[in-house]
């Protein structure tokens, strides 16, 4: 009897592409200057392609099912662990080059309507800024109690759509306590303090736990998976469309704090570029740049957080918004190397330990 695999690998393909194309969007973001950014097309169609969270979120949900352990424990300590990472990110992203090496550029300070030297409070909310691996960590402290309640995929559906009707309704609530609020705001703030609220991003961890389960239930069929991801996602697309059009700044709001049809747009969405992704995949030869992309999925949380530490610590040589379209496009190639350069580095330290370890005994 033939023995399906378990792998996804347009769905890895994607994830890794979404990898190569968040360094693109966050050094535009960084080192652009508002012309840059705001009135050309290399500015804009980069910050379209910013518009891929999803496809990172969607993935995790798969790829949990598709995981060996998950049990409640495992999934709170891997959730807790996500959530450290985030917030060791913000150390190094800002305290680090602000208040250890005062390298910082004043306008980035700026940006936030402070000056140098920060406060206390201010490196404070800095080191709390809540990213996606925030996001990340709460959804799987969520999952691990989900699962344990809800074994349906329709349970996991229906939540998904609850979370997604729901997120305009919270959004921004908050109850003046010091400490609560905070929390809050990770679950449904609407401020810049937190930038992945889990209302309604985590819906697109549940999409992903939705679609995996029907992935193992059809005993790993990955011609149904894909069609049905292709079907799904266009229904999902036009309708979250529809809501976008009829109301955009309810639906889709700043893309950070999404209502219901910029959710249900970008999940569709989503659905529809791993089918088609899967398509090509089918209709092309085995690759290096489908190896690459894969090596990058498989590291995404590590190269998440060296990305954005390298281009945040580029800012006390480089500047903050201060490049035109032509100096954008050439260090996005730079920061792309440096990342896969520390990458690298880190893959091979535990070797290099070993070596020492066996020489050392």
């Amino acid at each position: 009897m033939e023995i399906k695999s378990t792998r996804l690998q347009a769905i890895d393909v994607a994830r890794g592409l979404s990898v190569v194309i968040m360094i693109m969007v966050h050094t535009l973001w960084i080192y652009g200057d508002v012309a840059t950014q705001g009135s050309t097309v290399f500015g804009s169609v980069i910050h379209i392609l910013g518009k891929g969270t999803a496809a990172f979120l969607v993935a995790m949900g798969i790829s949990y099912v598709l995981s060996r352990d998950q049990s409640i424990l495992g999934t709170l300590k891997r959730g807790f662990y996500t959530l450290g990472l985030g917030y060791m990110m913000n150390a190094l992203k800002f305290v680090v080059p602000i208040a250890v090496f005062n390298t910082m550029p004043e306008n980035f300070i700026a940006a936030y309507s402070w000056s140098s030297p920060l406060s206390l409070p201010q490196l404070h909310y800095l080191f709390l800024t809540g990213d996606i691996l925030q996001l990340a960590g709460l959804s799987l402290i969520f999952i691990a109690f989900i699962g344990y309640f809800i074994k349906n995929k329709w349970g996991v559906f229906t939540l998904a759509l609850v979370m997604i009707l729901s997120s305009k309704v919270v959004s921004g609530l908050r109850l003046d306590i010091s400490g609560v609020d905070y929390l809050l705001d990770l679950l449904w703030g609407n401020q810049y303090s937190v930038y992945f609220p889990l209302f309604p991003w985590m819906a697109c961890v549940l999409f992903g736990l939705f679609i995996g389960m029907a992935y193992k239930e059809r005993n790993y069929d990955q011609g149904f998976l894909y069609r049905s991801l292709g079907l799904s996602g266009l229904v999902m697309m036009l309708l979250g469309a529809a809501l976008c059009f009829y109301d955009f700044k309810y639906h889709f709001a700043d893309f950070f704090h999404l209502g219901p049809g910029g959710a249900i747009y970008l999940m569709g969405l989503t659905a529809f570029v791993y089918w088609g992704i899967d398509w090509i995949i089918r209709h092309t030869k085995p690759n290096r740049f489908y190896v690459l992309l894969q090596y990058c999925s498989q590291r995404v949380t590590s190269m998440y957080i060296i990305q954005w530490v390298l281009i945040c610590w580029g800012m006390g040589i480089l500047g903050y918004q201060t490049f035109s379209t032509l100096g954008v496009m050439a260090l996005i190639p730079l920061f792309i190397t440096l990342t896969f350069l520390v990458q690298y580095v880190k893959d091979r330290i535990p070797q290099f330990c070993s070596r020492l370890t066996r020489r050392a005994v």
